[in-house]
């Protein structure tokens, strides 16, 4: 049997052991009654942040957005469980608070997978870093706003210019 922190390291695993596992407790949580609809949103939400996570491996949004809405389900979970947990039967209860439990885990395990994605943390409190003097950040595909032509460098008048050369 290999090692668990092996398997944890690992990083396609990390992604789906953490959405199977809070799959399985949503699922659960969701078969008692009690729970409101949006409940079931933000986690609907959160699993198919998840499943676009696992689909795309080299995105660092997709798995951005799969760590925001784990992070803020752990608020949400406790506006849900302290408001309706009169109307909730023991099994909703048990796996709703067992969700809980794992949230922070499972968003430090989606954090140790953002880094490693090549995600940065913005430092300064800037969530969205402003790009000053015009500098842009180098782009891995053909912009087709902006086609690179190479401008004719002749000093010739344009009616001495060959029209070959423009096509």
């Amino acid at each position: 049997m290999t090692d668990v922190n092996e398997i944890i390291s690992s990083p396609f695993v990390r992604v789906k052991l953490v959405a199977f596992v809070h799959f399985i407790f949503i699922c659960n949580a969701m078969f008692g009654t009690g729970l409101v609809g949006a409940y079931l949103f933000y986690n609907i939400l959160f699993i198919l942040a998840m499943f676009w996570s696992i689909h795309c491996k080299e995105s660092i949004e997709s798995i951005q957005t799969a760590l925001l809405i784990d992070a803020l389900s752990i608020v949400f979970d406790l506006i849900c469980i302290s408001i309706f947990f009169n109307y909730m039967n023991g099994w909703t209860i048990t796996f709703s608070i067992l969700n809980l439990i794992l949230r922070p885990i499972s968003a430090y395990l989606l954090h140790k997978e953002f880094t490693e994605r090549g995600g940065i943390i913005p430092t300064g409190g800037q969530i969205f870093p402003i790009h000053t003097n015009n500098q842009q950040q180098q782009r891995t595909y053909q912009d087709m706003d902006r086609p690179n032509q190479p401008i004719p460098t002749n000093n010739s008048s344009p009616t001495q210019q060959n029209v070959s050369s423009i096509y």
